[in-house]
């Protein structure tokens, strides 16, 4: 049968080659997934496995380094590539890069699954849906195949793949997933765009069987050994008569903990919901406030969310004795100073028990990105390579008059609402020079924040954190 050995650099489990690996292991295929950062990790499990292909799994930003470790691959072996994940979905050009042999485009099992099986039997795969090929100086694109409107014809993902990470990250709290697609219209979300892809190809948003999603947390607890289950979905309970069904199950059958994501305003048009949710095991809900200014948040984010909601729905979940994280961004294009203030005071005003906020990092492709080039925001040559390390690195715009004071407040912004008291100092502090002091207090309040609001292991998370703060290092010193 067919080998795959899948590569990555991040000390992370992702749900994406894990749902690939299960499909292809039910059907013989054999999978293996090596972590490291260099060539010189991998060579072992290159000259023992000796797979077909090696994959990778990127986002935008993580490209740069599964490019040149795929060239290195090539180089010295010869095996072909295989990439999937948002980055070749939406910015499928990448198949033009040197050394890119095939590219996966939105949901890769089933396309995989068939990439396997013709490989394996000597067949060619060049009009394999979902795939396009590189092969002799020409590329060949195919169409998206059809959504499967059942999640749960795929195998459970494959929990086995990341024994890489056994004993270096904590796999207590294990990532799971009840439904996939999202159905708003948030201009800084790729819901949109993959949307668009699969338009008149299915239905876009789909919901698990409760039984399997019971019998997979199960799963979890008795054999991944998970104390804490974090449902990873856009939006964790979409359809509100499949929620109300599924938590008492759960709570009955299962009986772990549980994080989630979800929305405000859901949250409000149903005043048992928050205290559902608590009852049943929730420990952390999770939910965007993105901007404090309505105009960012409704004319520039199009996401239909009052500050009254918001207010509302903390009320709720307090009452329910239900901690909560919020998710805000700073840096937008058009957000005037006291817009980004407002962001902080509307997160102190609502008692958020765990801050988080990001520096917007204008994904090219995203609505929200096309704005603020438009808007002159961005300079017109920004491109994919012009990306930040990540979320907390330094804006990427231009032409905006108080930047720096905004990625200051960036900087203090968790600081600022656990410790309200800290505002006026924090008002005073952004107006200096960005310095490596603000980036270390900010870094040791979100690890502590991160840590206390998800209960990871303290001295895994904190090792985790420095060996990936060590790699980012590295590479910003090659680039």
């Amino acid at each position: 049968m067919a080998k795959l050995l899948f590569l990555q650099d991040l000390e992370y489990e992702f749900l994406g080659p894990m749902y690939v690996s299960s499909m292809l292991k039910k059907h013989g295929h054999n999978v293996l997934m090596r972590v490291g950062s260099g060539l010189k990790d991998f060579r072992s499990t290159l000259g023992s496995f000796k797979p077909d292909f090696v994959a990778f799994s990127i986002m935008s930003g993580s490209h740069h380094w599964a490019l040149n470790m795929a060239r290195e691959v090539k180089r010295e072996y010869g095996i072909a590539n295989i990439f999937g994940g948002p980055h070749p979905t939406y910015f499928p050009d990448f198949i033009l890069e040197e050394g890119v042999d095939i590219i996966v485009r939105g949901e890769g099992e089933r396309a995989c699954l068939e990439l396997m099986d013709r490989f394996d039997k000597n067949e060619d795969y060049l009009e394999v849906k979902n795939l396009w090929v590189s092969r002799n100086n020409r590329v060949f694109k195919n169409e998206l195949r059809c959504l499967d409107d059942d999640l749960d014809v795929y195998p459970f993902a494959d929990r086995e793949l990341y024994l890489d990470l056994n004993g270096k990250i904590d796999l207590s709290v294990r990532n799971i997933i009840a439904s996939r697609g999202c159905p708003w219209h948030c201009t800084f979300c790729f819901n949109d765009s993959m949307r668009e892809l699969y338009n008149d190809k299915g239905k876009y948003v789909r919901i698990r069987q409760i039984e399997k999603v019971i019998e997979e947390s199960i799963y979890l607890r008795d054999t991944a050994k998970a104390r804490i289950l974090y449902f990873v979905d856009d939006v964790f309970g979409l359809n509100s008569k499949w929620l109300y069904e599924f938590l008492p199950k759960f709570k009955e059958k299962v009986g772990l903990p549980f994080i989630c994501l979800v929305r405000a305003d859901e949250i409000c048009r149903n005043d048992k919901y928050a205290s559902y949710l608590a009852d049943c095991g929730c420990i952390l809900a999770c939910f965007g406030i993105e901007s404090g200014s309505e105009r960012i948040r409704g004319k520039i984010l199009n996401k239909s969310l009052t500050n009254d909601e918001i207010y509302k729905a903390a009320q709720r979940l307090h009452a329910a004795g239900l901690k909560f994280r919020t998710f805000n961004i700073l840096g937008l294009p058009g957000e005037t100073l006291e817009e980004a203030i407002s962001t902080v005071k509307i997160n102190i005003d609502i008692k958020t028990d765990y801050p988080w906020c990001s520096i917007f990092l204008p994904f090219p492709g995203t609505k929200l990105t096309e704005y603020a080039k438009n808007a002159g925001y961005l300079n017109s040559d920004y491109n994919m390579d012009s990306l930040s390390r990540s979320f907390y690195a330094k804006s990427s715009l231009s032409n905006h008059p108080h930047i720096n004071q905004i990625q200051n407040l960036q900087s203090f912004f968790q600081t600022a609402v656990l410790w309200p008291w800290t505002f006026g100092i924090i008002k005073m502090l952004i107006r200096l020079s960005r310095n490596i002091f603000f980036t270390l207090w900010f870094g040791l309040v979100y690890f502590v924040v991160c840590v206390k609001s998800e209960k990871r292991g303290f001295f895994r998370t904190f090792y985790f954190a420095l060996r990936n703060y060590q790699r980012l290092m590295k590479k910003d010193k090659k680039e």
